[in-house]
Parts: structure tokens; sequence; C-alpha cells
């Protein structure tokens, strides 16, 4: 139980064309048991029903516990950046305009950063919700570990990690709005290079899976994206001459373990030529015999399709 319940928490949520699921993100958050929530919604002028659902919302009823601006951006990045800016709270979660809070995610939130006073952020676990909301997965996060963070062989669920305010300011109150997208991951490094992090088991949130790639402000998500913005994040970490030396000796690793977690991604997204060539990539810069059997499975795969293909044709 939540003893301290003075302490504000504020959820950002940018979003752009979600009309069909936002609703469903502040109604779950209109019902958490914790009394001080203000929840900043970013919208970057949306030309779905995205508007008419959030001017009901706008209503004195909800004792100013929503807070919503509407306003072209420069996409997703822009937008959390436009967020964050507003926030009043002593605690910050990042909340995508299509997921959803689990009920007593935010007393939990509190409660452990309360346990841990040291720590940046704490993070639990995520529901993987599909697109009618049902639950199909469970995605238990791993210990924090600086290395495997920067290496993306640790992605903590955004939507389930408070951040102690107090940490963000000391690094620099704001998300990088330079990048075009994965702004979590550069905040995530800045952070944990002057506070730790702490994995909670418990889950928190419902991180909602698509079929086929969704609009990310104004773009779709694609892989290729994700990958060139992690990267950058990577590239100014290892050129800056302030990087101690045993980070920048993990350059390798870290840029093998990037397209490892992007080959995992582009089968998530239902791109197999590109994990493909992503895997052949982090085995090129980091051989291992896990890797080769990955591969050796694949061109097996891809074999007996081929045949399938010229024997339907006889």
């Amino acid at each position: 139980m939540v003893k301290n319940k003075s302490q504000m928490v504020s959820i950002v949520t940018t979003s752009y064309n979600s009309g069909r699921f936002i609703e469903d993100c502040i109604i779950s958050i209109l019902s958490q048991d914790y009394p001080n929530v203000e929840h900043i919604i970013q919208d970057g002028d949306s030309k779905d029903q995205t508007k008419s659902i959030l001017r009901k919302y706008k209503s004195p009823k909800y004792g100013g516990r929503i807070k919503i601006f509407v306003e072209p951006d420069n996409g997703q990045s822009d937008g959390l950046n436009r967020a964050i800016q507003k926030a009043k709270g002593e605690i910050i979660l990042v909340l995508n305009a299509d997921d959803m809070l689990a009920p007593g995610a935010v007393s939990w939130g509190v409660e452990q950063l309360n346990k841990y006073p040291k720590v940046g952020v704490v993070y639990g676990d995520a529901y993987i919700i599909d697109e009618k909301g049902e639950i199909t997965d469970i995605y238990k996060a791993h210990e924090y570990d600086f290395e495997k963070l920067l290496c993306v062989e640790l992605v903590p669920p955004a939507q389930a990690a408070f951040i102690r305010r107090s940490a963000l300011e000391r690094v620099g109150f704001w998300a990088d709005a330079t990048l075009d997208t994965c702004p979590d991951f550069e905040m995530w490094v800045r952070i944990s290079q002057k506070f730790p992090m702490k994995h909670v088991f418990g889950v928190v949130t419902k991180y909602r899976v698509y079929e086929s790639p969704q609009l990310d402000s104004k773009k779709p998500r694609m892989t290729a994206r994700f990958v060139a913005a992690k990267k950058e994040v990577m590239d100014r970490l290892f050129e800056s001459k302030k990087t101690p030396l045993r980070i920048k000796k993990l350059k390798r690793r870290a840029y093998a373990s990037l397209n490892l977690w992007a080959s995992q991604c582009a089968y998530g997204l239902g791109q197999p030529k590109q994990a493909f060539l992503y895997l052949i990539k982090s085995f090129l810069l980091q051989p291992s015999f896990g890797k080769l059997q990955k591969i050796i499975k694949e061109l097996k795969a891809f074999s007996v399709y081929r045949l399938s293909l010229v024997w339907r044709s006889i």
C-alpha cells in the first residue's frame, strides 16, 4: 500500500490519428486508484476522430486530471518532448495512445520508487494485447544492466517505466526531439549513465501489437527507422570524448546486438527478408553458433519455399 499519496504522477501521451484506441487509454488512467494523477495528451493535429473524442474529456467534471494540447509537431519525439515540458509531477510515465494501464499501476509505480530511493527508473512487465484488446502474451522484462541496455539486449517497456523527475532533471528534462523515433531508448541511456534502473516483477500495462505496421507520427512503424534512431544514440555515445573507454569497447557488440534485435523486430512486423538481412549483419559483426544455426534454418526454409513454387508450376 502507498502511504504517501501526495506525490503527483504525470502520465504523458502523444497521439496522432489514435481515435480507435485513445479513449481506452484515457479510461485506464481515470480508473486508477491513486488520486494525484495528471494525464497530459499531446496530439499532433490528428485528422481522424481523435479530436472529437478528446473534446469530451475537456469537461470540468474531470477536475483538471486530463490536460489536452492539440498542435502540429515534427513527429513522435518532438511530441513527447512537448508533453514532458508540460509535466508537473514528481514521477513521470510515458504511455502510448493505443496502450492502457493495468488497474493499480500508478500506486505500484509510486510504491516501488519509494521503496528504491536511489534508482532513477523503476519498470515492470506488460501484457501484449491485439487490436481487439485481447491479451495474447506477456512481456517479462529483464533485470537492469547498463551494458545490455545500451546494446539493446535489454528493452525496458517504456509503458511500464516510472521515471523519477529529479533524475530526469539531473540529466536534462527533455526528450530528444531531433530523433525520428525511439526517444525512450535515448532517455534510458541518458538517465542510466547517472542513475541505476530497477526491474520489479509485476504487470502494470497493456502494450498493443498490430498485425500490420501502423503510423508512428505520420510515418509507418518500420524496423529501418528504429535501427537508424538507436544507432544514432549509440554513435553519439561512442564518439563522445567524455565516454569511458570501457563503454567505447562495447561498440562492436552494440551494433551486432542492435541488428539481432532488428531481425526479431522485422519478423514481428512481417518483414522476413529484412529480418534475414539483419541477422546476417549481426553474425558478421559478432559471429556465434546460435546465429549460424538461425541462418541455416532460414536458408532451409527459403529453399523449401522455392521448391514448392517450382512444384506448383509443373
